[in-house]
């Protein structure tokens, strides 16, 4: 790829779930289409040649429903998870449901000429399908579901009015249900990298985290986090204390949640919605985030980022928006940096535009001289 160009990548149908393929050497990222068809949609797996900057990619069927969410595992490259809406025609109702898939290969770019040509001429293939996990209610709206950082077989899926601790060997669980007479919706969450025990969900405009081994009561909270809902989060990959927030009220602010009352890092330059934000996983100073305004911004925060070293971050680096990325004309619902390389992430918009993208090279020597 090329010094300050992105490569697009167009899908058949409109996309909202993206994540990037762990325990991997590429650059590869896993998108899920969102097709009222039935049997329409597809895991799309896109993988990026660095040398060259052509993008190669091997299509699966999601023949379950519209994907909503999607995570692949930490702990198995070939192995996926779906969160999913479908729709029922002998009831006319729809249900949502998480499933477990395993791909049948991790190779996606050819080998050889032969290879190439057959790969082009097939079809959609299929995925093995592990297991199922349908909520107790089934008008009950799953917002995520998200893999344990460390259990393999553990997963916690968040739902409108709780949040399911579930194996997913045995489908069994727990569910932990907000406080209060409020009962304010829960709309997504995310584990804690360094306290796994630590659940951290979005609560309206506020943040919570349970203690999922204890009575499962919060044992930290952010209030009013947001101005208006919150929409997203994520945890530094670095510091134990500290977590990005995304809301409506366009804000990105980033927190010590041992001292809630005021972001330490705050920055308004999304012109509406922001849906996202993501933390570079080895350069904790650049955040990623997305926005119903149709762009991706690179946002440097360098200032809460300095130690005592000689060199200080933010001598280097000024913080505020480094780079808007602008080749998206719908809300970009999902942004995620690639885990085999640092400055590489990819945007997706509703629009079913993937955009792969390169930290600008001036900030990456800034940051590495």
């Amino acid at each position: 790829m090329e010094e300050g160009n992105s490569i697009i990548y167009g899908l058949e149908h409109q996309t909202r779930a993206l994540s990037p393929q762990y325990e991997s050497d590429a650059i590869r990222f896993l998108i899920g289409t969102q097709s009222l068809k039935p049997q329409a949609n597809q895991v799309h797996v896109v993988e990026l040649e660095e040398d060259t900057g052509a993008l190669h990619t091997k299509v699966y069927k999601h023949d379950i429903g519209e994907i909503w969410h999607l995570r692949c595992s930490p702990h198995d490259a070939a192995t996926l998870m779906t969160t999913h809406n479908s729709y029922d025609p002998e009831n006319s109702q729809c249900s949502m449901g998480v499933s477990i898939y395993k791909l049948p290969t991790l190779d996606v770019i050819p080998k050889d000429v032969d290879e190439l040509s057959t790969m082009q001429s097939q079809n959609a293939e299929d995925m093995e399908l592990l297991t199922t996990i349908n909520p107790e209610k089934p008008e009950e709206e799953i917002r995520c579901s998200e893999w344990h950082p460390t259990d393999t077989n553990c997963v916690c899926i968040v739902m409108d009015g709780s949040v399911s601790v579930r194996d997913i060997t045995t489908t069994q669980g727990y569910n932990i249900t907000p406080e209060g007479r409020t009962r304010l919706k829960f709309s997504g969450g995310k584990w804690s990298p360094q306290a796994a025990h630590q659940f951290a969900v979005l609560q309206d405009t506020h943040i919570k985290c349970f203690d999922t081994r204890a009575d499962c009561k919060a044992v930290w909270g952010i209030d009013n986090a947001h101005r208006q809902l919150a929409r997203d989060l994520d945890f530094n990959p670095n510091r134990q204390f500290q977590l990005a927030t995304a809301g409506d009220d366009a804000a990105l602010n980033i927190w010590d949640y041992r001292n809630p009352k005021e972001p330490i890092f705050s920055r308004t330059d999304h012109s509406h919605w922001v849906w996202t934000v993501r933390y570079n996983t080895y350069h904790e100073q650049l955040l990623v985030t997305g926005s119903s305004d149709g762009r991706a911004l690179l946002t440097a925060a360098a200032s809460i980022c300095d130690t005592d070293d000689d060199k200080k971050l933010s001598q280097v680096l000024e913080d505020g928006v480094l780079q808007s990325y602008e080749q998206h004309e719908d809300s970009v619902y999902c942004v995620e940096w690639s885990t085999a390389e640092p400055w590489t992430f990819a945007s997706l918009s509703y629009d079913a535009r993937l955009v792969l993208s390169r930290v600008p090279r001036h900030f990456k020597y800034k940051i590495l001289l």
